[in-house]
This record gives structure tokens, sequence and C-alpha cells, in this order.
């Protein structure tokens, strides 16, 4: 439940942000640097960059499994201390029980809530049916194909109704035809409520497709963000259409015109890595 606290303050802020890491050789990794992010409510944003550039540390640090050097992460106007309550985390790998079927395996995130069974299975099996998987709730996540597991994730993620989403490349595993059907399904899940979304992929064409604002960020040590691009395309968005408009062609050329070089200064770092 928000409170009076909320009124117009962004989901996810992060000031001044720096992270660091000690190595094996006791010598500090200084990840990200001077991060200053805000994620709205109802707002949609990707960060795109170089890999090692430090994205998914700007997850875990809004996630509150990472705690800053320096700085401050406020969720809805509040410092977060400790677990961020208020998100929902779908990780690159999905955290599916094997020994749970589809439907158990939703369920179960409402334990915590102190839902009885039956109500829970319930709301599990109105959710398999959102994700389209109504008919595959007694299925084993071994007896799933790659993208209805994702989709099982998302449906545990979305049961607790989370105010923020936090993704971490949800969709980097799955084919490209794949890829494409989960994104339309997180799009019309999204439209429905406009939860706070903040998503980290790889994929450029990914992030314009989806979002509402691409943050782009320079490559490490030290990173931190060179680029903030809004994505004017009309929604509701279809992935494989809008990627055909000019407009989506003219924001690619914008966006990667900053990136291309942070991408080719990781790669020239890990080339010259001992």
């Amino acid at each position: 439940m928000t409170g009076s606290r909320d009124a117009g303050a962004p989901a996810v802020e992060l000031a001044g942000i720096a992270i660091a890491f000690t190595l094996s050789d006791r010598s500090t990794y200084r990840a990200v640097q001077g991060i200053d992010l805000q994620v709205a409510a109802g707002e949609f944003v990707a960060i795109v960059g170089p890999t090692g550039c430090g994205k998914s540390t700007l997850l875990n640090a809004s996630a509150g499994l990472l705690q800053p050097s320096a700085g401050t992460v406020r969720i809805f106007g509040t410092p977060l201390a400790g677990l961020n309550r208020r998100a929902g985390y779908l990780f690159q790998q999905d955290a599916l029980m094997p020994w749970k079927t589809a439907l158990d395996n939703v369920a179960v995130a409402l334990e915590p809530a102190g839902i009885g069974r039956g109500e829970a299975r319930a709301r599990a099996l109105e959710w398999l049916g959102r994700v389209g998987l109504k008919g595959f709730a007694d299925r084993y996540p071994h007896m799933l194909s790659g993208g209805q597991r994702k989709r099982v994730a998302l449906a545990q993620i979305l049961i607790r109704d989370p105010e923020i989403l936090l993704m971490d490349e949800p969709f980097g595993p799955l084919d490209a035809q794949t890829r494409q059907i989960m994104g339309n399904l997180l799009l019309d899940l999204w439209a429905a409520d406009r939860k706070a979304v903040l998503f980290v992929t790889h994929d450029l064409e990914e992030a314009i497709a989806l979002a509402d604002r691409v943050i782009v960020m320079s490559a490490g040590p030290a990173a931190g963000l060179i680029g903030d691009h809004p994505v004017p395309l009309a929604r509701p968005r279809d992935i494989a259409e809008i990627r055909l408009d000019p407009e989506f062609h003219a924001i690619h050329r914008t966006i990667w015109g900053s990136l291309r070089a942070e991408v080719q200064r990781a790669y020239a770092q890990g080339e010259a890595a001992p």
C-alpha cells in the first residue's frame, strides 16, 4: 500500500550512486560511479551498455541486494533500507523449483503473505491463464519449453502485485521468435496496470521496442550514464511490427551512435586484459 509520501515521488531513484568491490588481490574495482537515475511510477525504462558495465549491479542496488558504496537509493521517496519489498525481480535464469508443478511454483509466491493454499492455487491458476499456460498447470519445469518456463516465472513475480518490476536480461536465453512473443506478453501485462519497470538488456532493438526511455551506460570501470533517450513511439506496440517503423530506425541510429564507442572500448579492454 502506498502512503502520502509516495505522491509524485519516483518509483526508483538512484542519487549519486557509486558501487565498488574488493577483488581477491585486495584491490578495489569501481563498478559504477556518479549514477543519477529516476524511474517514474508507471514508466518503462530500459538500460543498455557494454558487457560488464554494471547494469545488473544497478538492479541489485535497486532491489536492496547490494549496498552502494556512496549515494542513496530511494523507493517512492523513502531511502531503501534492506530488501525492496515493493519490487519483483525477474532474473535471466528462472528460479522455478523443479519438484513443484507450474501451478504450485506460482502459488508459492503468496505463502509469505499468509494466503491459504486453496486461495493461492486459485489465484495461481488465474495468472497461468493470463500468461497463456492454464492448460499446463500440472506440468513440472522440465516438461516446459524455455519460453513456457519464463512465462511461469513472470506469473510467479506478478501474482504478488509488486509496484516495481526489476528485470535482468529476462529473455536473454530465448530464441528470437520466443523473445518477441514474450516481449508482447510483457507489454500486454504492463499496460494493464502500468507498473514501474527497470529492464536490463544487451539488445538495443529490444530496449527501444519495449521502453519509454533507454538509458545508455559507458564501459567500466567506474561506468556512468552517458545517454537518456526518450522513445516516443505510439502504444500499444507489437514487437515485430514496431521495428519496421522509420522512427524506430531513427531512434536506433541515435542511440547506437553513443553506444558503439563504449562497446568497442569494453571489447578493447577485454582483449588487453591479462
